[in-house]
C-alpha cells in the first residue's frame, strides 16, 4: 500500500474512534499499586480512570474508545511489573503470562492494529 493511502486510512480511523462510546476495560494489575496504575493511565491520551473502584482490587479499571489505546498501557505496565526483562524471575513470568493473556483477551478487539503498524513502520 502506498503511503498517502495507509495514512489517509489512519486518520478515517481515528476520526471514527472520536465518535465510539468508551468501553470500560479492566486491566489486571499484577502488582502495580494502585497509584503507579493511575499515574500511568493519567499519562496516557484517550484513559480515563472509572471512579469509586476498589483500591485493592486485582484489576483497574479504565475507559477508553479504542483498545488499541489499552494496548499500550498493558506494555508500559510490562516495562514497569519487570524491571530486568532480560532475566526474569518466576515471579516476574507468572506477571508476564497473566498480561500476556489479557493482550490475547484484547487482539480480537483491535481491528485496525495492522494499520498502525504499518504506519509507525513509515514513520521510521
Amino acid at each position: 500500500m502506498g503511503k498517502l493511502k495507509i495514512f489517509s486510512k489512519l486518520l478515517l480511523v481515528q476520526f471514527k474512534t472520536r465518535f465510539k462510546k468508551a468501553q470500560v476495560y479492566e486491566i489486571p494489575r499484577c502488582g502495580v499499586s494502585f497509584t503507579k496504575m493511575s499515574k500511568l493511565a493519567a499519562e496516557a491520551k484517550g484513559i480515563k480512570i472509572v471512579k469509586d473502584q476498589d483500591t485493592k482490587a486485582s484489576t483497574f479499571k479504565v475507559t477508553a474508545k479504542a483498545p488499541e489505546i489499552i494496548l499500550g498501557l498493558v506494555s508500559q505496565m510490562g516495562e514497569i511489573v519487570v524491571p530486568n526483562i532480560n532475566a526474569p524471575s518466576k515471579k516476574d513470568q507468572k506477571k508476564l503470562s497473566e498480561l500476556g493473556a489479557y493482550i490475547k483477551q484484547l487482539q480480537p478487539l483491535m481491528k485496525d492494529l495492522d494499520l498502525y503498524q504499518q504506519a509507525s513502520t513509515l514513520m521510521k
